[in-house]
């Protein structure tokens, strides 16, 4: 197997929102000739968020856009960040792997959901809220099945309509932000009426569903699947026979492979100028791996970040004038869906905290960092590669993760051993 070397003018990893929209701004602006070369693993565009189609004429109008022969896409995974240039080593679908080079490269890696751990939490019936909606789009049947939404922040309401419309026995939301967090929430609210229509519209096709505020899952059980979780508000506890529950605590940025290409972080997520450049020369970063704010946010990063790499400055301060409002809107999501001191102080020393190397919560927490947990544990050693657990650990033990090691994803030993030959490290 040999690495192939494409150079192109702009290389985007992720074609989530964020993406399309900076693709979109960079051919419009751009020079005609200029390409755009579009990583992701989904074989559509969309990414998570308009994964399955267009849900509605915005996201439509979007990804009818990007049907521009000057974008071209490739399915794969980014496996590396090149040391010197703006680019990166992509596996692509067919089994190739390519230096992929840019005159600039636009970082759009999304977010996942975080978890909390709590006694039951690896029991097969138990999915993350981002991963159950992954799952509904590829049609994964929920028809007459009982099902628990429980954790945190706005995509659960998104993923209990979906649950509903798919045909599942919806018994309960459980929300474990405070009351008090959530009405501080709405009172900010109006300022982003967008996201005002669209939250009465996912809490008006669920009126009918029981919702709890102030609540979290206190321990899940059964045989060899779920069969029931046992909800808490702090004061009571009562059980709800089920056999899915969907659940995370809001959404944490993606950064691993900004992490590996020693681009800067703040608070765990990508750290960018007005112009979404990050810390490395031509690099950009847009969306949710600068903070969790929803995709109307990552659209006018993208618009942004995609001028800027056309070298349409004024255009993109025209644009970035937008963006101190929607920066505010990730704080918010932030304060009020934080995980609460509760659901922390409820993980007791049997429950695993890495649960790809069963690592228990009592061996972890007399240990002083992430270096020293997983040379002790081999905590982050497992498949996921700290992508779960990491969040979990900065959470519980304000762990930071280490800068991951090259490839991101697993490859045969025969594949890495020629991938990684010293001759083929250059560019």
């Amino acid at each position: 197997m040999s690495r192939q070397t494409v150079r192109t003018e702009l290389v985007i990893v992720g074609s989530g929102p964020g993406g399309i929209a900076a693709a979109a701004a960079y051919t419009r602006h751009g020079e005609e000739n200029h390409r755009v070369l579009m990583l992701d693993e989904l074989p559509a565009p969309g990414g998570q968020i308009w994964r399955g189609g267009a849900p509605n004429r915005v996201a439509k109008g979007w990804l009818e856009e990007i049907d521009n022969p000057a974008i071209l896409r490739w399915k794969g995974e980014v496996i590396d960040f090149l040391p010197r240039d703006s680019g990166v080593v992509f596996l692509k679908e067919d089994g190739t792997h390519w230096n992929i080079i840019g005159r600039d490269l636009i970082l759009a890696t999304g977010a996942r959901e975080r978890w909390i751990p709590f006694p039951g939490w690896t029991l097969p019936g138990v999915v993350g809220i981002g991963g159950i909606q992954a799952m509904l789009k590829t049609g994964f049947p929920v028809k007459g099945r009982k099902v628990v939404v429980a954790g945190s922040g706005p995509l659960m309401f998104p993923v209990a309509r979906s649950l509903k419309k798919g045909g599942a026995r919806l018994l309960a939301i459980a929300e474990q932000a405070s009351i008090s967090k959530l009405a501080w929430f709405a009172a900010h609210l109006p300022a982003y009426p967008e996201k005002t229509i669209e939250a009465v519209g996912y809490l008006g096709g669920l009126w009918n569903v029981p919702q709890y505020r102030g609540t979290w899952v206190k321990c899940a059980g059964g045989q060899k699947k779920l069969e029931w979780i046992e909800l808490t508000n702090g004061k009571k506890s009562w059980r709800i026979e089920c056999d899915l529950l969907a659940t995370g605590c809001h959404l944490v940025p993606s950064v691993e492979l900004a992490r590996l290409g020693g681009v800067e972080l703040n608070d765990d997520r990508v750290k960018v100028n007005t112009h979404c450049l990050t810390s490395r020369p031509n690099v950009f970063a847009v969306g949710e791996c600068t903070g969790v704010g929803g995709a109307e946010r990552a659209i006018a990063q993208g618009l942004v970040a995609g001028s800027a790499a056309a070298m349409q400055s004024e255009l993109a301060n025209f644009y970035a004038n937008g963006l101190p409002r929607w920066n505010r809107f990730v704080h918010l999501l932030d304060e009020t869906f934080a995980p609460r001191p509760e659901m922390l102080a409820q993980v007791g020393a049997g429950t695993f905290v890495c649960r790809c190397e069963d690592v228990p919560h009592g061996k972890i927490q007399s240990m002083n960092c992430w270096r020293e947990a997983k040379l002790q544990t081999r905590m982050g050693m497992g498949a996921c590669q700290g992508r779960v657990c990491g969040p979990i650990a900065k959470a519980l033990y304000n762990f930071d993760v280490d800068t991951p090691r090259p490839p991101l994803i697993p490859l045969a030993t025969q594949d890495l051993l020629e991938l990684y030959k010293p001759e083929k490290r250059r560019v």
